[in-house]
């Protein structure tokens, strides 16, 4: 036999309703962060990974929990929904954890890239030095500076033969530029 249910109740199941679609919906869209593994680099593959499965598992999770409160909500059994709701909180902390791990994990290689590029003009080959303003021309020192003040190389110079050739030419037809 159908029971009238109160406004109360059919908010509640509407809502969580709406959060279950909420996880249907990044379950799916999880999908586009599996398929930029192939570009995080390999030492931190594995991890990432494994979060992101466990993430896909504890969305799976919360998504069935959601409908299965929003069952316990609608047939009024309190002690199941009570249960329900504890676990999603207990694995909601879960939940969270595991993402800013994972995120913490992703901006570290960002970061790691990031602070792998090297600021150099495009013309003369100067490298902006680490907080240098890009219009002050004191913050640009040469890449044998550069290089040099940071590691045990040493630079000779010569000319590769793309560069020879345009000299030679030059040297040859010097209005020709």
């Amino acid at each position: 036999m159908l029971q009238a249910f109160d406004w109360h109740t059919i908010a509640c199941v509407l809502i969580i309703l709406a959060g279950a679609a909420v996880l249907l919906v990044s379950i799916l869209k999880l999908k586009i962060l599996y398929a930029a593994t192939p570009f995080i680099p390999e030492r931190n593959r594995r991890f990432i990974l494994r979060a992101l499965g466990a993430e896909r598992f504890l969305m799976v999770f919360f998504f069935a929990g959601y409908l299965l409160v929003a069952a316990a909500f609608s047939l009024e059994l309190a002690f199941l929904s009570k249960i329900f709701i504890s676990l999603v909180f207990l694995f909601g902390a879960v939940f969270v954890w595991t993402g800013t791990a994972l995120t913490a994990r992703i901006l570290a290689d960002v970061q790691a890239t990031l602070q792998g590029l090297l600021p150099i003009c495009l013309s003369c080959k100067r490298v902006r030095m680490a907080g240098g303003d890009s219009a002050d021309q004191q913050a640009w020192t040469p890449i044998e500076s550069y290089i040099s003040g940071r590691t045990t190389a040493r630079f000779s110079h010569g000319l590769c033969p793309a560069c020879l050739a345009t000299a030679r030419r030059r040297k040859e037809h010097p209005a020709a530029g």
